[in-house]
């Protein structure tokens, strides 16, 4: 197989770069271990999306590929506003399909990364495990979009991993789903009052502070995002597993305090649950620039911006319970710098999604689906620039890619 563009890592960074590489007429494959394409939003039934607006002005911060989903999940039915947060996964599945199969993308799922081969400065190829073996797949332009930097790690490149001071990522959390509930009796403020008493009493092991609940377009669930596992490698097999099965533990321990305690949560019963734990932080590469928290909180503005910025610094603790939150400035938004998204040691490869380079600080604003999606559209179209151009990833011109972003309505 010969494609102009390899991207591994069907999460919506993966997608949108894929389809943003398509569309400037590469031949693209994008290749996802799963048998549907969304990463978190799928398979980690990360709900809702978080902000994707200035705060106080609400201008519209996260645009370009990602609003258009937005857009053909409302004509779908899966959502209740091209604007909303809230969404149907199932939908998404589905939205994303037609996609990236208009795109002309080329996808294989069941496709699990797990060898690359790096010559000096350049990823020669990769290997993808699949039910019929594994398939070697060699391409001029690899794109990263594996949520953990898994390509960039696999070929020896540098890597950072959690805090400087001991290593810790933040805590991995399983969503889950209720079925049953009566919003019009629930209340939260009794319900967290509650489970803090347990806490104290020894009868709840999750260490995360309260109970953290979301609506979900369908009237009679609640969708959950309040378990924690804690100082645990989400780059080590082992304490993946481990957390995995903890985190399934607290779900029905949460399950049975609500049903048993809480008003409204009688009938209560399980749904679904995420069939991946949400990975928040892991690898982080180094990259030509570090994204900072000073750059977060102070709205930089980077001469080679590929995407705008609003969310929080949101560092759920990584030891335990508290979360740490600093504002970006009202009615303002900081840039993702083109350069973050390039590994030292590779000319051939671009980093998508929430892996690229910054402090542990300065992830945790970034991470969030519409920055990473807008992440994604700039990293493909760089790609289809660097092909077009004989070009290493570094020498592109900004303002082509730039121009490419602001004519899709990208916002940059």
């Amino acid at each position: 197989m010969e494609f102009d563009v390899v991207v591994a890592g069907g999460g919506l960074a993966g997608v949108f770069a894929a389809i943003s590489a398509a569309r400037e007429g590469m031949k693209v494959l994008l290749v996802e271990k799963y048998g549907f394409l969304g990463g978190m939003a799928t398979a980690g039934l990360v709900n809702p999306f978080m902000s994707f607006y200035e705060r106080k002005s609400g201008r519209l911060a996260n645009a370009g590929l990602f609003a258009e989903m937005l857009k053909r999940m409302y004509e779908a039915g899966g959502n209740n506003s091209p604007k909303s947060a809230m969404y149907n996964e199932e939908y998404m599945k589905l939205v994303l399909d037609r996609m990236v199969i208009e795109a002309g993308v080329k996808v294989l799922f069941h496709s699990l990364l797990s060898d690359v081969e790096r010559d000096g400065r350049v990823i020669k190829s990769i290997t993808i495990s699949t039910p019929q073996g594994n398939i070697k797949i060699s391409a001029p332009i690899f794109i990263d979009a594996t949520g953990d930097a898994d390509l960039s790690a696999f070929a020896g490149l540098e890597y950072k991993l959690g805090r400087d001071e001991d290593g810790l990522c933040q805590p991995m959390t399983t969503c889950f789903r209720l079925t049953n509930v009566d919003w019009s009796r629930y209340d939260a403020q009794k319900a967290n009052a509650l489970y803090k008493e347990y806490q104290e009493k020894g009868l709840i092991k999750n260490p995360r502070e309260n109970i953290l609940v979301f609506r979900y377009p369908i009237n009679n669930i609640m969708h959950l995002n309040t378990t924690r596992i804690v100082g645990k490698n989400p780059c080590n097999v082992e304490d993946l597993t481990e957390s995995e099965m903890t985190a399934r533990e607290q779900v029905f321990e949460m399950h049975k305090f609500l049903k048993e305690n809480i008003e409204g949560m009688e009938n209560c019963e399980v749904v679904a649950i995420a069939p991946e734990i949400g990975i928040r932080e892991s690898r982080r590469i180094v990259g030509h620039y570090t994204i900072t928290e000073d750059d977060v909180l102070n709205a930089a503005k980077h001469d080679d911006r590929i995407a705008r910025a609003t969310y929080d610094i949101d560092i759920h603790n990584p030891a335990g319970t508290g979360t740490y939150i600093r504002h970006v400035p009202d009615n303002d938004y900081y840039t993702i710098p083109y350069r973050a998204l390039i590994p030292v040691g590779a000319d051939n490869l671009i980093v998508a999604g929430r892996p690229i380079s910054s402090t542990h600080a300065a992830h945790s604003s970034f991470r969030v689906m519409p920055i990473t999606s807008c992440i994604g559209e700039a990293a493909g179209a760089a790609a289809a620039l660097m092909r077009k151009h004989d070009a290493k990833s570094l020498d592109i011109q900004m303002k082509e890619l730039q121009d490419i972003l602001t004519d899709r309505g990208a916002l940059v």
